[in-house]
């Protein structure tokens, strides 16, 4: 009988908010050397409405060039002046407007009656009008929660969660432009405290910048394409940065001599030796995560068995305290390729890689698209969907082949629509950040 690939899920014993789940999609590999994928489920524990919260501090970093006139800007204006409703005297707030130029309405402050009433003062007076320094205003923004007094989750008596909330309908054509460069800043902010989550509205802005700012620095990434979401896009963010139950989470894959891994899912990743970091940001009370790992096994005796290390940390803000837990996979097995394929796949572990491996091929056609190379790009998509054919039929299975199938059907001769593109674009990256909802 083969070990078994379901471990029982780690429950912190200190009930601080997270439950650790390893699965093998096979505990076993050939002796001949190959790959074998593992699922990582991290899910965060709801919380009592009474549970102690951090209190965060927020950046509302908002686009006012020419583009954002007339309905946009005042139900953007209604939007932040909502959402600020929702913070507590203990939380702060800072607002960050700009155009070709920054300007820094209301810098960061507890969100105290008098404070929210002067950002509402200071939201009426904004006009639009001007190119877009996006970088410049985003920059702004995240300069005022670094700087501020004060320090990040879980590192003190003073610990805060932080987070720029940056929107735009455009592209980012004054100031720092090179997407690359912008991403780097969003990694390096991120590991010292800072998140950021970003909202494009409209069919104008760039869904690969503004995603790729969201996954380097740890927050979300949400597409509109009508000005009307604005008030549920920020009612929702707000509340789920008042119901993190755990921050600044980070998961560390310990790697035995003769395995290699790699990380699906679009999380940032740093190796280290035989350590694979991967930093998944703050998860709301409620929230699961699902990542896949496809590793590369060396070739070996039968019966040769691969111990993986599993470590898992992050700042609990009900306790102020650093925690982190240790977790295990089952024992990994070299056998005889006779009795690796008598063995069942998990179910589970065979949906969750499918989703995430067809996510990276869409992600990869979109951007082949965009440069032009539409044939490839149609061929990546239909690599994607044969992931999904092949695959336990679930919902979530026949949602995403619904979905990429769409995508994989358009001609060749021409590129897709902005429309789609920035649905394609919000779609995987839910999925790539192992959001099952998404």
């Amino acid at each position: 009988m083969s070990p078994s690939s379901r471990p029982s899920p780690n429950v912190d014993p200190d009930a601080s908010g997270l439950e650790t789940t390893p699965i093998w999609e096979k505990p076993l590999v050939p002796a001949v050397g190959g790959t074998v994928t593992l699922l990582v489920r991290v899910a965060a524990r709801q919380t009592t409405p009474s549970a102690r919260r951090a209190p965060i501090d927020v950046a509302f970093v908002l686009d006012r060039s020419g583009s954002m006139a007339d309905d946009k800007l005042s139900l953007v204006k209604e939007a932040v002046d909502v959402a600020a409703g929702h913070l507590r005297d203990a939380d702060r707030a800072a607002l960050v407007v700009y155009d070709h130029a920054v300007d820094i309405l209301q810098p960061l402050a507890p969100a105290t009656p008098r404070v929210k009433t002067a950002l509402r003062l200071a939201l009426h007076g904004v006009d639009a009008g001007g190119s877009t320094n996006l970088a410049g205003g985003w920059l702004t923004g995240c300069r005022e929660l670094s700087e501020a007094s004060g320090v990040g989750a879980g590192a003190g008596p003073d610990a805060r969660i932080r987070r720029a909330l940056l929107l735009t309908d455009g592209l980012a054509n004054v100031g720092i432009t090179d997407s690359a460069e912008l991403m780097t800043h969003a990694h390096e902010l991120r590991k010292r405290g800072v998140g950021t989550t970003t909202l494009g509205v409209g069919l104008d802005f760039d869904e690969e910048l503004l995603s790729g700012l969201a996954e380097a620095g740890g927050g979300s990434f949400q597409f509109i394409a009508a000005a009307g979401g604005l008030r549920a896009f920020f009612e929702r963010e707000l509340q789920e940065l008042l119901t993190v139950a755990a921050a600044g989470v980070t998961l560390t894959l310990i790697l035995p001599v003769g395995v290699e891994a790699d990380l699906v899912n679009a999380f940032p990743t740093e190796r280290t030796g035989h350590r694979l970091t991967v930093a998944l940001g703050d998860l709301p009370a409620g929230d699961t995560l699902d990542l896949v790992f496809t590793c590369r096994v060396a070739p070996s005796s039968a019966g040769t068995v691969h111990h993986l290390g599993l470590t898992l940390a992050w700042s609990d803000p009900a306790a102020d305290a650093r925690r982190s837990t240790d977790t295990s996979p089952a024992p990994l097995l070299l056998a005889e390729a006779a009795t690796v394929a008598a063995t069942a796949p998990d179910p589970t572990v065979a949906e969750q890689a499918a989703l995430q491996r067809a996510a990276a091929e869409r992600r990869a056609a979109l951007r082949l698209d965009r440069e032009g190379r539409h044939a490839e790009s149609r061929s990546r998509m239909r690599a994607g969907a044969a992931l999904l054919q092949s695959a336990p039929a679930t919902d979530a299975i026949r949602a995403d082949l619904t979905v990429t199938d769409h995508y994989a059907l358009f001609d060749a001769s021409a590129p897709y629509g902005e429309l789609d593109r920035k649905r394609g674009a919000f779609h995987n990256a839910r999925r790539a950040r192992g959001k099952a909802n998404a």
